[in-house]
């Protein structure tokens, strides 16, 4: 019998709580079968192993310890469990201006291009929010498939937002969505349009987005001297950046001018516009790769539930792009404005809960709600002047505007083998 300190305990309980969330709302009352037939049992689960082992595919065989796993947590009672809170950050960084976001241990670099004064060192917060779509997606298909016990060789999704036209009054950032997942599996065409709704409706991210969100936010604000000092041997810092940030910014918007002229003679240039395509590959061991350009970032399950930890989990991720998105457009228009910052801090945190969905939890979200923004920030002017800029950020702020609006999503599956 393994012993575990104070300290594991509570970090394994709210991982567990975490990945949880995304499993579904099946009753535990119908997980709990007496001993001879239900999937605990020594039958069932002998059964459900040969399907898995069928062709000894790795990934078959991962699901079956998934599908383990699942069961013994979905059988925990309520009051073994509660709503824990998540937490991200990102930082913008004093000279170079890149945001460095941070989920639990991980890091995750969001960077410009070199056209806005950045060095296209990581993916930008639009694109990644595509693909963390995908990505909990690809989770729930894996979890679904195991608790059905439809056995699957290999996935692959892939998601594009489709060109449309950006309603009036509308901040442009990533819409109608569609999503091809790429399947080999022996499984019939029934089995796996079943497998889709199930994943779709058990998917965190993607009812999340479906649904509009609130996010509220506030401002920590310290201010400092209208003149910076430089020590001896030290650095520019978040100021000299934003000269360069506005530079760019005033170049950009000149460009902006000219493609709309050219958008007016020739509508159908805009249709190859802010189209982002992602690929999430999974491993057999579960972990999804998001490919975003030549950037890859991994989400991950806890070793406890067949993962190795190499990564967030999608929903986490997701107010990691939220408080990148957030970082930048600050940037943005503080170097619109002439606003100087001396250093820029946003963090994240909302609320999930594993008993949504189960008796005397029906009205509770199956996805993170809650979401509350606080931005940090130093700065010699008035704080008067950092409400109007938070207020200016929220107004064009792509991710966060694309979680207050209704989205939709469209999936289809395509059978690539037995």
């Amino acid at each position: 019998m393994k012993i575990y300190s104070q300290d594991t305990k509570k970090r394994i309980s709210i991982l567990a709580i975490i990945i949880l969330s995304v499993f579904g709302t099946t009753s535990v009352d119908a997980q709990t079968d007496n001993a001879n037939t239900g999937p605990n049992s020594v039958f069932v689960k002998d059964a459900v192993k040969k399907t898995f082992e069928q062709n000894a595919s790795p990934l078959r065989n991962y699901l079956f310890s998934r599908r383990e796993a699942l069961i013994k947590l979905q059988s925990l009672p309520s009051e073994e469990l509660q709503a824990v809170t998540l937490e991200a950050r990102t930082t913008a960084e004093q000279r170079s201006g890149l945001r460095r976001m941070r989920i639990r241990g991980f890091q995750i670099i969001s960077d410009s291009g070199t056209d806005f004064a950045g060095y296209n060192v990581g993916p930008g917060s639009p694109e990644s929010q595509v693909a963390i779509i995908a990505s909990d997606l690809a989770d729930s298909y894996l979890n679904q498939a195991a608790l059905r016990n439809i056995p699957v060789d290999s996935l692959r999704i892939e998601i594009i937002n489709r060109p449309d036209t950006v309603p009036a009054n509308k901040v442009n950032y990533p819409r109608n969505f569609l999503y091809t997942a790429y399947i080999k599996s022996s499984a019939d065409d029934k089995q796996l349009e079943e497998l889709r709704k199930a994943a779709e409706a058990n998917s965190p991210i993607f009812n999340f987005i479906l649904k509009p969100q609130v996010v509220t936010g506030e401002i920590d604000y310290t201010r400092t001297p209208d003149k910076l000092v430089i020590p001896e041997g030290g650095q520019p810092g978040l100021r000299e950046y934003l000269k360069y940030k506005r530079a760019a910014y005033l170049h950009l918007q000149e460009e902006g001018k000219k493609r709309e002229e050219e958008r007016k003679k020739n509508p159908s240039l805009a249709n190859n516009e802010n189209r982002n395509s992602l690929v999430v590959t999974v491993n057999n061991n579960g972990v999804r790769q998001l490919q975003i350009r030549q950037f890859r970032i991994l989400h991950d399950n806890p070793a406890y539930l067949g993962g190795s930890d190499l990564g967030p989990t999608s929903q986490e991720h997701q107010l990691g792009v939220l408080t990148s998105c957030l970082t930048h457009i600050f940037l943005i228009q503080a170097a619109a404005r002439q606003i100087p910052l001396d250093s820029l801090e946003v963090n994240v945190k909302a609320t999930s809960d594993i008993r949504a969905g189960r008796s005397g939890f029906e009205n509770v979200p199956g996805y993170p709600y809650g979401i509350h923004y606080t931005v940090h920030v130093k700065s010699p002017a008035t704080y008067e002047q950092i409400k109007v800029l938070r207020d200016a950020v929220e107004a064009v702020c792509p991710i966060y505007n694309l979680l207050k609006d209704e989205q939709t999503i469209e999936g289809r599956i395509v059978k690539i083998g037995n």
